[in-house]
């Protein structure tokens, strides 16, 4: 199983105080050009998905959408678990249950997915070990059962540096 885990690009605002206001944040459009560039990048290393699964959030389901546009024969799904609220447990849980020969890409929000990457890398998920940056993506290779190895780990700085010409 290869799982790639994208955190969100940029998006209008920061976390708003009322929930529903911030579950509607766009993302930025001038990030969007620069990400679909980072993603050629990754398709490289990434080939193929399965299935791009997206929380409900208008900024990760814009990205999911950019996503998609990279691995179109992908299906695209929304999924509770990558609620920003959500326990990260129940992440972990539904990959469990994905088939290992699968390639699958969550597209959520911090602290989630590094909880949830932390969990999959038997680190404890209260440790802030690591926090991926907007438009970062994170590589993971193995199984619940054999275990999880870090393949990737990029944030988009270091995309701007490989792309700088």
């Amino acid at each position: 199983m290869r799982i790639m885990f994208v955190r969100h690009i940029p998006a209008y605002g920061h976390f708003l105080v009322d929930e529903k206001d911030d579950y509607l944040r766009e993302i930025i459009p001038k990030s969007k050009k620069k990400f679909l560039k980072h993603l050629g990048t990754i398709k490289k290393l990434f080939p193929h998905s399965d299935v791009i699964f997206t929380s409900p959030l208008v900024r990760a389901v814009q990205t999911a959408e950019l996503v998609y546009e990279i691995y179109p024969d992908s299906n695209l799904e929304m999924m509770s678990d990558l609620h920003i609220l959500d326990n990260p447990a129940h992440l972990v849980e539904l990959i469990s249950f994905l088939p290992l020969d699968g390639d699958y890409i969550f597209v959520g929000h911090e602290p989630h997915l590094s909880k949830v990457i932390a969990a999959l890398l038997s680190l404890h998920p209260e440790h802030d070990f690591m926090t991926l940056k907007k438009g970062g993506i994170c590589i993971l290779e193995g199984g619940l059962w054999q275990g999880f190895s870090l393949k990737l780990l990029l944030s988009p700085k270091v995309f701007s540096l490989i792309h700088e010409k």
